[in-house]
């Protein structure tokens, strides 16, 4: 446990794994994920998020890889799975712009993140990647954006990555002090 605070084990267990181990997911597992996600709040109930998984040696895997950013590709083809985040840009309803879509989508991610954690997964959460590519690729329509990319598995050992990322999967990266990201009454930037 990383924080002093008392919080729960989960929150505090989970870090984002470069290494990941070479053993996939079954499918209850994989749905349980989503079905944690499925859970997440959202404003007016729309639930923007969607997510579009692969397997590797499975159907729209090597696509999605492909999109990822080199210095990611290095390690997250190791990554049984990928998930595509996206979020529905407008309210189903109303047809206006959500601006709490891309908040919304964040909650799913978290629950569906520790969700990961309970089961002994690790997830890693990418900004690195093409959008547009992987619009194209996979023939998404223009609302939607294409958020971040998941890269989640059962953790694996830190020397089968590249040396310089050894380090960095051993040492998890340490958190703002709560004086620093916390305003009591006022705001004090």
């Amino acid at each position: 446990m990383r924080s002093e605070l008392g919080i729960h084990p989960l929150l505090g267990e989970r870090y984002s794994p470069r290494a990941f181990a070479d053993r996939g997911i079954p499918d209850e597992g994989l749905e349980r994920l989503m079905e944690a996600a499925r859970w997440a709040p959202s404003s007016r109930n729309e639930q923007p998020w969607r997510f579009l998984v692969t397997r590797r040696g499975g159907e729209g895997h090597p696509e999605l890889l492909s999109t990822l950013d080199a210095s990611n590709r290095r390690w997250a083809h190791k990554a049984p799975v990928l998930v595509l985040c996206l979020v529905q840009r407008l309210f189903s309803r109303l047809g206006v712009e959500n601006l709490h879509a891309r908040h919304d989508l964040g909650l799913a991610v978290a629950q569906l993140t520790t969700q990961a954690t309970s089961m002994g997964l690790g997830l890693h959460q990418l900004g690195g990647f093409d959008p547009q590519g992987a619009r194209a690729v996979f023939g998404i329509p223009e609302d939607y954006d294409l958020v971040s990319v998941l890269a989640i598995g059962f953790p694996g050992e830190a020397d089968d990555l590249p040396e310089d990322l050894r380090d960095r999967e051993t040492h998890h990266s340490a958190r703002k002090p709560l004086t620093e990201i916390v305003w009591h009454g006022r705001y004090r930037g």
